[in-house]
Formats: C-alpha cells, sequence, structure tokens
C-alpha cells in the first residue's frame, strides 16, 4: 500500500465514494469507514501494479455500507434493549449538514426510492457513466438510465427553485 500510484488513485476516488457511501450511513466517520473497508477489500484482489476497476469499487463499497448499515442497526437494538425503553436521542449525532441548499438537496434525495437516489449519485456527484454503474449495480443499462431519468424529475418537483440549476 506504499504505492505512489495507489494514494493517489485513492485520493482521485475518495470524496465521490464517500458521498455514495452517506446515502446509507448518516454520519461521516462511518461513510469513511465504509469507503476504507471497500477500497481494502478491492485493493487485496488486485495483483501488483494493477489498478482496480472503478464499478467495482462501488460495488465493494456499497456492501460495506450496507454491511456496517446492519451492524448498526443490531448494535442499537442491543443497545435499547440495554437501555429498557429509554430515551436514547441524546447520544444520536445532529445531521451535519447546516446549510439550507444541501439540506433541501438532501431532503429530496432522501424521499426517492434507494434505487433511483443510488443511480443520481453514481451519475451526477460520482460522475460515473451509465455502463459503468451498471457494472456496480449488477443491473442492465437501461434500467440504471431510466432509474437516474425518473429520480431527476422527481427531484427537479422536490426540490426549491434555487436549488435546481446544479442539477
Amino acid at each position: 500500500m506504499d504505492d505512489p500510484a495507489w494514494h493517489a488513485w485513492y485520493d482521485r476516488h475518495a470524496a465521490r465514494l464517500l458521498l455514495y457511501a452517506r446515502q446509507w450511513l448518516p454520519d461521516r466517520a462511518s461513510a469513511e469507514d465504509a469507503v476504507q473497508g471497500g477500497f481494502v477489500k478491492v485493493w487485496r484482489r488486485c495483483r501488483s501494479g494493477e489498478m482496480p476497476d472503478v464499478p467495482l469499487l462501488y460495488a465493494a463499497v456499497r456492501s460495506e455500507a450496507l454491511d456496517l448499515l446492519k451492524s448498526q442497526a443490531r448494535r442499537r437494538a442491543r443497545e435499547d434493549r440495554v437501555a429498557d425503553g429509554s430515551d436514547r436521542d441524546w447520544w444520536e449525532d445532529d445531521p451535519l449538514v447546516s446549510q439550507e441548499r444541501a439540506a433541501a438537496v438532501q431532503g429530496a434525495l432522501e424521499a426517492l426510492p434507494i434505487q433511483q437516489r443510488e443511480a443520481i449519485v453514481l451519475r451526477v456527484w460520482s460522475g460515473l457513466s451509465f455502463p459503468d454503474i451498471a457494472r456496480a449495480l449488477g443491473e442492465n443499462e437501461n434500467t440504471v438510465a431510466a432509474r437516474c431519468r425518473r429520480g431527476l424529475a422527481a427531484l427537479e418537483k422536490r426540490l426549491p427553485e434555487g436549488c435546481r440549476e446544479p442539477l
């Protein structure tokens, strides 16, 4: 892992992968854990000097994020049983997004079905092509394109006028 090419490759993709992982994991630390876990999983499978396939990396991060989400749900259930129904809101983090525009986009994205949201995040914010998204998700390219199109149309209806321009 001391190879400078790997570090540069990771730096080039890390922010997009983090945004992708944040779909499921609202706190940054957990999303970073999913990105690291996915990256290490893919790195271990690559031969010396070989850079991994980007859609494969997204698939690995998705898997790590979903595994972490399940683990967190199990932990919360255990904590709830121990707390005997006491209010657990006191230890949960506040949302990290404080700007109105980001909050509006995040709220609109969260209102979408997960499959549409996933396609939009991979296309718009991660910059992947439809063939790459289809490979990462194990879906048909036309299905992914349709989900993205329907999701963007739904976002346009949900977002206030000032938030539509970047999409």
